[in-house]
């Protein structure tokens, strides 16, 4: 069994969908679902129901979501580990970031710092893990920059006088329901009827940071389903699963085609800040030649720094 059939597993068990799976395992849709196949013939078991849409796991394949992940962590620390005492390309970058900014930020930002610093290229970091495995590559050194979200409520672990950051930009997490027919939300909040709510689960980042809005502002909520990732919550609320916060920026073409419409007013909605993090030793040069472009950037546009870093 090779091990690009669990991160197969694991995209899709993300995203809920095998067109948008593929495209992220840069795949086509009938090879990733023969990897399926056949990982489903290895462990002896049906993995994915395949007569709904999104698709849906059997309980076998929500049994092996966590279990795939830990083969995969490990296998890809230990790789990560023998690379530690090799020297890196000159112009090597390896970035931890989560992974709806690595769909929607990080290709137009690697755009413009590179039309200042020169093309450099990104070290492969595996498949999407999830936010604390992201945050621990970066704190043991596996990365060379951290690229996340920051919000008040999530605290990151991050000593502010071991680590510095930059904030590029900020972003509304919108709750996004698919319409009616008449064009309204299919599912609103404040009806005062329980609403369908689509999880994110307990620990992932935006879990945390929609605790802290949903505490302020009760809502009777019914979990119809749960993902860590915003990708696969997104494919949920288009088909009228309920209501999900997404990323503007990762919902704007769903927005643009009115298949997804906003569930409710900008009181609902999740603000949270783009977040550059590096270490504060010495870095090798190109490092230094992005982060120095990166400031510029800022400096241009006079932007304000990025909220202090909770250590806890």
């Amino acid at each position: 069994m090779e091990l690009k059939l669990l991160e197969d597993f694991l995209c899709l068990s993300d995203t809920r969908n095998f067109s948008r799976a593929a495209e992220l395992r840069h795949i086509t849709q009938s090879t990733l679902s023969k990897r399926i196949r056949q990982l489903e013939n290895w462990v002896g078991a049906t993995l994915i129901d395949r007569s709904s849409y999104p698709v849906e796991l059997t309980p076998q394949g929500v049994a092996m979501v966590p279990q795939a992940r830990e083969i995969v962590s490990m296998f890809q620390g230990m790789r990560t580990g023998m690379r530690c005492f090799d020297t890196p390309p000159e112009n090597a970058v390896s970035i931890g970031a989560m992974h709806t900014l690595r769909v929607t930020f990080l290709p137009e930002w690697r755009r413009r710092m590179e039309a200042q610093t020169g093309p450099w290229a990104v070290t492969p970091v595996g498949s999407p893990a999830a936010y604390a495995q992201t945050l621990r590559h970066f704190r043991n050194g596996e990365t060379d920059l951290l690229l996340t979200y920051v919000h008040p409520s999530v605290a990151m672990g991050l000593d502010p006088n071991a680590y510095e950051a930059l904030s590029l930009g900020r972003e509304n997490v919108l709750p996004l329901s698919a319409p009616a027919n008449d064009g309204t939300p299919l599912h609103r909040l404040e009806t005062g009827e329980p609403v369908r709510f689509l999880s994110y689960g307990t620990s992932s980042f935006f879990a945390q940071a929609l605790a802290t809005l949903l505490n302020d502002r009760p809502l009777a909520l019914n979990v119809t389903a749960s993902n860590a990732m915003s990708l696969g919550l997104q494919s949920l609320a288009k088909v009228g699963a309920g209501v999900a916060w997404v990323p503007e920026s990762l919902a704007q073409e769903d927005l643009a085609s009115g298949a997804l419409v906003v569930a409710g007013g900008p009181e609902w909605f999740l603000r949270v800040e783009i977040g550059l993090f590096r270490r504060r030793e010495r870095a090798r040069p190109i490092i230094e030649k992005i982060w120095r472009a990166a400031s510029a950037e800022l400096d241009a546009r006079a932007s304000v720094p990025l909220v202090r870093l909770r250590q806890t």
